[in-house]
């Protein structure tokens, strides 16, 4: 178990002016209730996922309002994260399934990793299936366990869901990004709705001239005199590049200037990460036009400002954070209509919903040959993301969670 060092505290200062006064006023009466609570979030990985740019961001922000947080990530080798990912797959709906083998090391490492929580806490919240079994290890470790669930396990694999639902049990509640991603049987848990939320403030979000963003983006290979769309997510088979990369083959066809920006990273927990880029590159080769960039992190932001549209073809999402941080920045997004999408984006707000290849390359031409309603619905999506989906909104909901289980007594 390894502790992330993060900023030590920051202020809410930097929201005045940006959201209502009322949601900040909240948040010090939340942060007052707490003062001193120890809580620890634990998660698989530091880097590469929206978990952890979340928590990257949240911290310091419990501690400036003087919530004595934490940030743990699990270690494990290539076999526990291999076992995990196929988890993670099988709790989204894929079929396989995980042997009493594949259990046994995922118990192994959560028992390694408790042993190695040194410090107690009020709460302790952990992140999707990987830390699960950890309450079973180290149970004294807190007062209260939350499970965050930032996937969708509504029509989870049976065996699957059977023993994850039973590692959970017996935790003190569970929280979801949306009321459809429940699990089945979890009748018995307090069961909180907390969707993610994204910080206006971190480098990718920033204003960026238009200038300065076509230059970063043709030191990509781009042509800034060109129009192009991008897609940014993880090499993901639930992220549907290669579908992206077909409705892109479509839409060449009537828009020869057209280019795609594929920008994408790695998780240290994704070890098909590796895979499903090797297929990418594969099913790219020979299409003009069309640029894979890989690792960029703080530089999409130029690709997500400056893009017609950005696809976020997912075929099943938790949430999908950089539809949200495209919606921030006035462009309007073509998503599968799936998930966490749902709630960001619907066809009258920030753009359109799809269920195929071809809808997603009729939606996107659209857009391209309707200037004034495309500039229109990337204002309503950064108008809703304003209200809904910053940091802000998101502390509170877990303080008022924190809330309820540290002085319910």
């Amino acid at each position: 178990m390894l502790k992330v060092p993060t900023p030590v505290a920051q202020s809410l200062a930097p929201y005045e002016g940006l959201l209502d006064d009322s949601l900040l006023e909240e948040l010090e009466s939340l942060g007052s209730s707490l003062k001193g609570a120890r809580v620890a979030h634990i998660n698989a990985t530091a880097t590469g996922g929206g978990v952890a740019e979340i928590l990257n961001s949240i911290l310091p922000l419990y501690r400036g309002l003087g919530v004595d947080a934490s940030w743990l990530v699990l270690q494990g080798e290539d076999g526990f994260f291999d076992v995990t990912k196929r988890l993670h797959n099988s709790l989204q709906g894929a079929t396989g399934g995980i042997s009493a083998n594949d259990w046994e090391i995922h118990a192994e490492w959560n028992r390694r990793n408790a042993s190695l929580i040194t410090s107690e806490y009020d709460v302790i919240i952990v992140h999707d299936p990987q830390p699960a079994a950890l309450r079973e290890f180290a149970r004294r470790a807190a007062s209260k366990w939350v499970w965050r669930c930032h996937i969708d396990t509504s029509e989870p694999d049976e065996d699957a869901w059977r023993v994850l639902s039973g590692l959970i049990y017996e935790f003190d509640a569970a929280v979801f990004s949306l009321p459809d991603f429940v699990g089945p049987r979890m009748e018995h848990l307090p069961i909180s709705i907390i969707p993610p939320a994204i910080d206006p403030f971190i480098a990718k979000n920033k204003p960026m001239s238009k200038d300065d963003a076509m230059a970063v983006v043709a030191r990509f290979g781009l042509d800034p005199d060109r129009p192009f769309i991008s897609q940014v997510s993880r090499f993901d088979p639930w992220k549907d590049p290669l579908g992206v990369i077909d409705c892109f083959k479509i839409l060449k066809k009537d828009h020869l200037d057209l280019q795609l920006a594929m920008l994408g990273n790695f998780a240290d927990d994704d070890p098909e990460g590796q895979v499903m880029y090797e297929r990418v590159l594969e099913a790219a080769g020979g299409v003009l036009d069309l640029h894979i960039i890989t690792d960029l992190t703080d530089l999409v932001g130029p690709f997500q400002a400056q893009s017609k549209v950005i696809l976020q073809k997912s075929l099943r999402e938790g949430f999908g954070l950089t539809a949200t941080e495209a919606l921030w920045k006035g462009t309007p997004v073509v998503a599968g209509n799936v998930g966490g999408l749902r709630l960001q984006v619907s066809n009258d707000i920030g753009g359109f919903l799809v269920d195929s290849v071809e809808e997603c390359a009729e939606k996107v031409d659209y857009l391209l040959n309707h200037e004034e309603e495309r500039v229109a619905l990337g204002a309503s999506g950064r108008e809703r993301v304003r209200t809904q989906f910053l940091l802000p909104r998101l502390l509170r909901d877990e303080l008022k969670l924190l809330n309820s289980l540290v002085n319910s007594e």
